[in-house]
């Protein structure tokens, strides 16, 4: 849609991968961004704004989300068109944060008085934000490592990617699925303060309904995804077992 008719199927195997560590590049630069821009809004309102959020440095922060969600969704479409394993959830997740942050745009930040409680939603979206900032550094370092493994080992394609919802080796898997459905739980959480804020009176635009909306909805499917990959990797492993015990009685 943003590109018009055009091929994006790259024909030399180099282009192909040069894409792929352009996206994980991109990942990378974003993540620590992730957990800064918003880690510096909330000390900021701390110790310089007297614990009220001006409206122009959150939108900033908002239009820059619209920029980095379209530039995932962007060239995760352009790596599934040249081999990459993708869930197409995941596209469509970040289609879902474009509009949020889109939507965000024109939702007024309201100040004094009792600018506190009127910017509770928005301040517990900044520390979900740096939660999913940590999450992001924590799979772009670990999990890439077992990627570039399985890929050695014939057990992956050189144009996959990692997500939050897939899983190293075992020991990776406890320290990131207890990060994952923490946040997880938490953007639903904050999806539901929007709505409970709405529906008390306290802030009534129509923005905040349908970000909440949106924010419970994808907390939701990236649970579900992230459940389905599980038990996936789970059964996979069952069968390897299966198979190592066979070969053992014969």
């Amino acid at each position: 849609m943003f590109l018009g008719p055009i091929n994006v199927r790259a024909s030399r195997k180099d282009v192909q991968l040069k894409v792929k560590e352009e996206y994980n590049s991109y990942r990378d630069r974003t993540a620590l961004l992730f957990l800064l821009f918003p880690a510096t809004l909330l000390i900021l309102r701390s110790w310089i704004w007297s614990g009220c959020l001006p409206t122009f440095p959150v939108q900033m922060y908002q239009a820059w989300l619209l920029f980095l969600y379209t530039g995932l969704a962007l060239r995760e479409n352009i790596l599934r068109v040249n081999g990459s394993d993708i869930r197409p959830w995941w596209i469509y997740h970040h289609y879902c944060a474009m509009v949020m942050a889109l939507v965000s745009l024109t939702w007024e930040i309201k100040g004094q008085p009792d600018c506190a409680k009127k910017q509770r939603g928005v301040q517990l979206f900044l520390q979900w934000a740096m939660m999913q900032g940590v999450a992001m550094l924590l799979q772009n370092r670990y999990q890439r490592q077992r990627l570039y493994t399985r890929i050695a080992l014939g057990k992956a394609k050189r144009m996959d990617v990692v997500w939050g919802e897939t899983a190293g080796v075992d020991g990776q898997l406890w320290l990131l699925c207890p990060i994952l459905f923490t946040l997880q739980g938490f953007e639903a959480y904050v999806g539901l303060l929007l709505l409970r804020t709405a529906v008390v009176g306290v802030v009534s635009e129509w923005q905040v309904i349908f970000c909440g909306v949106l924010l419970v909805l994808m907390a939701v499917g990236n649970f579900a995804n992230t459940v389905q990959t599980l038990m996936a990797k789970s059964r996979f492993k069952a069968k390897m077992r299966r198979s190592k015990s066979k070969q053992r009685l014969n």
